[in-house]
């Protein structure tokens, strides 16, 4: 239960039950314990210590909390940040919030604590991403009587991998693809071995796979500022950890996952032009999974794919969801982004204004706004 002195409380969002609640004060234990104690577990995005590292590139998180005769039973870290030229602020809630879904009533007291606080923020849209099935047609429903829309595109990818990771090795080698398990086998005969390294020079080594891979798959790269501002706070948080595929003493690949509760994300992978042929990456994905079961993880989101119903040989992610679903994880589409349009003018100014700056914002900055 959260101390009165770590709250502002939002008399206007008080139903019989339940209670909205900003919280200022809230230590980085309190904040991920309820984020933890969610429905579903809550995602590393919504963490205390993402927050905390938004806050340097332009973003003010905003901790609200819903109560249940005063047990916090869900919460959402919002993510505000002025939009230039049509004025006010956009209010993003990433892979968030985590709330009762399934209960109609705390469904709608969040959200209206949500648009006091977006009136108080001078927020014409909130757009939220919640880790809900895209097959939800209930809470579909919820948010559409609520004003909320499918936004015009999402900014992270909808459709993820999810590895299980409670069965036996055994079960899961078994549940990969054939070609799966025989790349995993060929990189560990010809002396693949995987390590695990968090110092500075680790941190240098997984950015400079990064930038190889980017210039090979042709996609645009944060500055590396950014990046290593990211890995430092996780991994100070002991949330961020780094792995490396090594043949012969020369870095082949690299990944670093984000741990939260009792999942993992592959935030980042990465690897060189260098003996491709050892095939490194599968070896990487299996000993890291391994490790993630000796922590007592059991769930493994691989982040990204694209939506296999649209998707054939000849399109450019064919790879990505060639490597990731060989691995024996089970397809999941999430809702995606809705935005609600808090001020109508401003938010259909930035509707429609958003795209052009989007790629403008990239271009001039070499880096993604959100």
């Amino acid at each position: 239960m959260a101390d009165i002195n770590t709250v502002e409380r939002l008399r206007s969002t008080r139903t019989r039950k339940y209670e909205v609640t900003e919280t200022r004060s809230a230590t980085r234990e309190q904040w991920d314990k309820w984020l933890e104690d969610s429905p579903g577990g809550g995602h590393i995005l919504q963490s205390y210590e993402w927050g905390e590292h938004k806050s340097r590139y332009g973003w003010k998180p905003v901790r609200l909390t819903l109560s249940d005769s005063g047990k916090v039973v869900g919460v959402g870290q919002f993510l505000v940040r002025k939009t230039p030229f049509v004025g006010g602020h956009v209010m993003y809630c990433p892979k968030g919030p985590w709330i009762p879904w399934d209960d109609e009533d705390a469904v709608r007291t969040f959200f209206k604590g949500v648009v006091t606080v977006a009136k108080r923020e001078n927020a014409h849209t909130v757009k939220i991403e919640p880790e809900v099935l895209e097959k939800n047609e209930q809470v579909k429903g919820i948010l559409k009587d609520l004003g909320f829309r499918k936004a015009r595109y999402d900014l992270q990818f909808k459709t993820t991998m999810v590895v299980d990771l409670t069965p036996s090795e055994d079960e899961m080698l078994a549940r990969m693809k054939g070609k799966t398990r025989y790349n995993i086998r060929l990189a560990q005969k010809k002396g693949v071995r995987i390590v695990e390294d968090d110092t500075p020079q680790a941190l240098e080594d997984l950015y400079n796979l990064h930038r190889i891979t980017a210039e090979r798959d042709g996609f645009v790269l944060r500055p590396k500022s950014y990046y290593m501002a990211a890995w430092t706070k996780m991994k100070e948080a002991g949330r961020a950890h780094f792995f490396f595929a090594e043949h012969e003493g020369e870095r082949l690949a690299g990944m670093v996952v984000y741990t939260f509760g009792h999942k993992y994300w592959y935030m980042i992978g990465a690897s060189s032009n260098e003996k491709r042929n050892l095939m490194p990456t599968y070896l990487l994905q299996w000993e890291v999974m391994r490790w993630a079961k000796s922590q007592g993880l059991t769930y493994y989101d691989m982040v990204a794919i694209p939506n296999p119903d649209n998707l054939n040989e000849s399109d450019p992610m064919w790879g990505l969801y060639r490597f990731k679903s060989g691995f024996g994880g089970e397809i999941v589409e999430f809702l995606g982004i809705y935005d609600l349009h808090v001020n109508k003018l401003r938010a259909w100014a930035w509707y429609n204004f958003e795209p052009l700056y989007y790629r403008l914002y990239m271009r001039l900055k070499n880096d993604n706004f959100y």
